[in-house]
């Protein structure tokens, strides 16, 4: 059996070697207390000179509280850009019924998606974790669609602008007023006898019957195009070129107020009515053609003419 060492140490008092009882033990302790405070004191000199040790606790824990806010704060970012997102959507509606009011097509939910989509963004999960990587790809993807949405907006306010402009200057240049004080004559747009040749012809205008010097008005904005003696069954005549397609003849003049080349606004002075030409009395015989196919006048009236009255006048003058 091999012996137990022991520890002795010479006593003075007993004048001989004494043996050293729970030393281990107290040598142990020894150790620790000392590695104990040596740590400690390695701590505090590390903390003084800015944690050159890179074991700053306080700092660990300052991180660990930041970011919990940092994500709290993301998660209130986002519940605000969904927020957003719903503001986008009514917006979108809101185009739709400004695109119907200048006469473009409506988008509809598909074709905005296309516009607007975007794709999942995936963060770096090996520096960052799960739920805080959840969180930035969520407001990235909420961020890249406003984003999108936003420019889709601004193209189609844009595309909502410039067709207002073209229908602003559309409906000046449009023949839409009537073009003469009086009374509608019988001889209305379409198939009739005519009162002269006595064989059936297509009327392809209306007549407004007045006195010899009423004044004619230009129905729209636009150019002369004509003005003088037709040399045909029209008599003098004037021709106004709207653009957009359209243009305005007004026959059986006493003569023009205007040149050929003048441009002229609706509700200027372009002619005096007159009894010119192969025609039965006074009045002015008025045409609407668009992209050369003549269309019936009264279509286009948009002043305060009484459709009714004019209806009513017409079925009278035909009965007498």
């Amino acid at each position: 059996m091999k012996k137990r060492r022991k520890l002795f140490y010479y006593s003075e008092e007993n004048v001989s070697f004494v043996e050293a009882k729970g030393f281990k033990l107290k040598f142990s302790a020894l150790v620790i207390v000392s590695v104990l405070a040596g740590l400690t004191a390695m701590v505090a000199v590390n903390h003084y000179l800015g944690d050159v040790l890179g074991i700053d606790f306080n700092r660990v824990n300052f991180l660990a509280t930041e970011n919990q806010f940092l994500k709290e704060e993301v998660k209130t970012l986002t519940a605000r850009l969904s927020d957003m997102s719903l503001t986008m959507d009514k917006l979108a509606e809101r185009d739709n019924q400004l695109r119907l009011a200048v006469n473009l097509p409506h988008v509809d939910e598909d074709t905005r998606a296309i516009g607007t989509g975007g794709t999942k963004q995936e963060t770096n999960i090996g520096i960052i974790s799960r739920d805080a990587s959840d969180l930035i790809s969520s407001a990235g993807q909420l961020l890249d669609k406003l984003d999108r949405e936003i420019i889709f907006q601004q193209q189609s306010y844009q595309d909502i602008y410039k067709k207002s402009k073209f229908n602003k200057d559309l409906f000046a240049h449009i023949p839409a007023i009537k073009p003469m004080t009086g009374t509608f004559s019988y001889h209305a747009f379409g198939m009739r006898l005519h009162p002269i040749l006595g064989i059936v012809r297509p009327h392809e205008g209306v007549d407004i019957a007045n006195d010899i010097g009423t004044p004619v008005y230009a129905t729209g904005e636009g150019t002369i195009e004509f003005a003088g003696n037709s040399a045909s069954n029209y008599g003098v005549a004037v021709e106004v070129n709207h653009s957009f397609g359209y243009k305005s003849w007004y026959a059986h003049l006493l003569r023009p107020a205007v040149r050929v080349g003048q441009r002229v606004k609706r509700g200027d002075l372009i002619a005096y009515s007159g009894n010119s030409g192969l025609s039965t009395g006074p009045h002015l015989h008025y045409e609407v053609r668009f992209n050369g196919e003549k269309k019936n006048p009264v279509i286009y009236f948009i002043d305060d003419v009484d459709y009714k009255q004019i209806r009513e006048q017409l079925a009278l003058a035909k009965v007498q």
